[in-house]
């Protein structure tokens, strides 16, 4: 028996990202425990997204029933049941939708769910099991800002201008230091307003945009003091008026399965969301270009090598992307997500069942690779010069780092 482990989204983040599927004309979905499902409530607003099943749980479904694998077991692993010795029981765990970034961003509500020990617990069973997808290794690299801007410039890959700093680095400097530094930093690139944003942040939390006056340096400078507590680094870059938000400077969510590019969809800040016009949407996008640019990056990506020496394809990746800069196209990665929610906002289209279907398919490949151990891949050939980057640029701050209290 084939024992597959999906470490489960938080019910709250998923109802906050509205990453449900409507479920009740899905023969495969029948099963799924009572727990994970909500109702679809008539007459009370509710939208594609806020009623169903959760997006994960919706993949490990398929994996249990509609691929018919008689030898084939999926374990759904909430939150508050990650132990390590539930991981080892199976042959591997999926960090699919919920991983440490997402566990720390649910740090605000823990005092009202009662779990004070989420991120920590999860964070150490990682640590001590090595039947984990994506190793620790590749999730630090692409769960952090710091690493993967770091990353990107590294391989040449289209960036905004971007200042990094590890709040270990930030320590050993000083306060003064730091501040000289980023401000150099500023002054050599020639910006005017820039946004700072922390490492292990999500939907926004602790960004703040700063223009190029003493007024909004000091604040700046204040903004470290205060973010570099509750962080494990932060990162400012160059600031694109109206980026992700006014319709001139959209921003695409572009999601590939393994190396293989599927659909996209943008999302402006009032959650209003479309697709590109070559995917039957309404928006307009360069999308042959941005294909091109996020396949390159996809390309230079360190592949993934687990702890047992088994080579194994990546699952789910999303490249989010501007391209609009000063009326110019210029294509930049704004974000690298490694447990994104899909973006249930229309009728289940033929483009997400796929999806979901192709990443039951996917995890039951790595799994039996994983199973089969080293050499079960020989025909992915990882190029030295990308490992090497991804180790040199690597900064182990993500896992060092202790979540913020509520005090802070």
């Amino acid at each position: 028996m084939v024992r597959i482990g999906i470490l489960v989204k938080d019910r709250r983040l998923v109802i906050e990202e509205a990453d449900f599927i409507p479920c009740d004309d899905l023969e495969w979905t029948k099963s799924v425990p009572k727990k994970f499902k909500k109702d679809h409530k008539v007459g009370t607003g509710m939208k594609y997204g806020d009623y169903g099943i959760p997006t994960d749980i919706a993949i490990g479904a398929y994996i249990q029933n509609a691929l018919n694998l008689k030898d084939t077991h999926v374990d759904f692993i909430s939150p508050g049941e990650v132990s390590k010795a539930r991981l080892k029981s199976n042959d591997l765990n999926f960090v699919l939708a919920y991983g440490l970034l997402e566990a720390h961003y649910m740090d605000k509500s823990r005092k009202a769910s009662g779990d004070a020990l989420q991120h920590d617990r999860m964070k150490k069973c990682l640590q001590q099991s090595e039947n984990v997808y994506p190793p620790l290794e590749y999730q630090e690299l692409c769960a952090s800002k710091v690493n993967y801007y770091s990353y990107m410039k590294e391989n040449d890959l289209s960036v905004l201008p971007t200042f990094t700093m590890t709040a270990e680095e930030y320590n050993e400097l000083g306060h003064d230091a730091s501040m000289e530094k980023l401000f150099n930093f500023w002054k050599r690139e020639q910006l005017t307003t820039v946004i700072a944003k922390p490492v292990l942040g999500m939907g926004g939390a602790d960004c703040g945009f700063f223009k190029a006056t003493d007024t909004d340096r000091a604040s700046l400078s204040k903004y470290f003091r205060r973010c570099m507590k509750k962080y494990p680094g932060l990162i400012v870059q160059r600031s694109v008026k109206g980026f992700g938000n006014a319709k001139e400077c959209p921003e695409l969510r572009m999601y590939f399965m393994g190396d293989q590019y599927k659909y996209s969809v943008s999302a402006n800040g009032n959650a209003v969301c479309s697709h590109p016009e070559a995917e039957g949407g309404t928006l307009e996008v360069p999308l042959n270009k941005l294909k091109a640019v996020t396949q390159e990056i996809i390309k230079k990506l360190p592949h993934i090598v687990m702890p047992n020496g088994a080579h194994v394809p990546r699952l789910i990746t999303r490249l989010d992307m501007g391209w609009r800069v000063d009326g110019k196209c210029q294509p930049f990665v704004n974000e690298v997500e490694l447990c994104p929610s899909l973006y249930v906002y229309r009728p289940l289209s033929e483009e997400l069942l796929d999806y979901i279907s192709c990443c039951a398919r996917q995890m039951v490949n790595i799994t039996r690779r994983y199973i089969k151990g080293n050499g079960a891949s020989g025909k992915v050939k990882q190029t030295r010069s990308h490992a090497s980057n991804a180790k040199r640029v690597t900064k182990h701050h993500f896992l060092k780092h202790r979540p913020f209290s509520a005090k802070q």
